[in-house]
């Protein structure tokens, strides 16, 4: 190994390898946002609104069934697809939304898993929660 005499280099070198375990740690561990954000390019209309619809609140984000809306004007910040709605209610305050509009939830079969005991076996099949919405800012 070279040695670098005491130089800022070897510091540096020493900090990063350091550093190593922590960010794979980050990376491995899904510590990500929890949710895809696709912002919403297309021209912004007078979208449809409705009497005030059933509203559910998730961590103080309100969020509207398909088929509801705000009973005042919006525009429409972008869609988010995720498995929970906390990562909604997290979206929507990272990307400063008012509400949120559910297009859709859906169960999908994501595999199985086969299980044997003496004298008996089967199948358990694995599932994961889909949801898709709209982030919407009021005018």
């Amino acid at each position: 190994m070279q040695d670098f005499g005491g130089s800022p280099v070897l510091g540096n070198v020493k900090t990063i390898l350091s550093l190593l375990p922590i960010s794979l740690a980050l990376c491995l561990c899904g510590c990500g946002p929890g949710y895809n954000f696709s912002p919403y390019l297309g021209q912004q209309q007078n979208w449809t609104t409705g009497p005030g619809g059933y509203v559910r609140l998730v961590d103080n984000v309100p969020l509207f069934s398909p088929g509801q809306f705000p009973s005042r004007p919006y525009v429409v910040l972008g869609g988010v697809n995720t498995d929970n709605e906390d990562n909604l209610a997290k979206a929507a305050r990272e990307q400063h939304a008012d509400a949120i509009l559910l297009v859709s939830e859906s169960v999908v079969r994501t595999g199985s898993v086969a299980w044997a005991a003496p004298g008996v076996y089967g199948v358990t099949p694995l599932t994961s929660k889909r949801i898709t919405a709209n982030l919407i800012k009021y005018r």
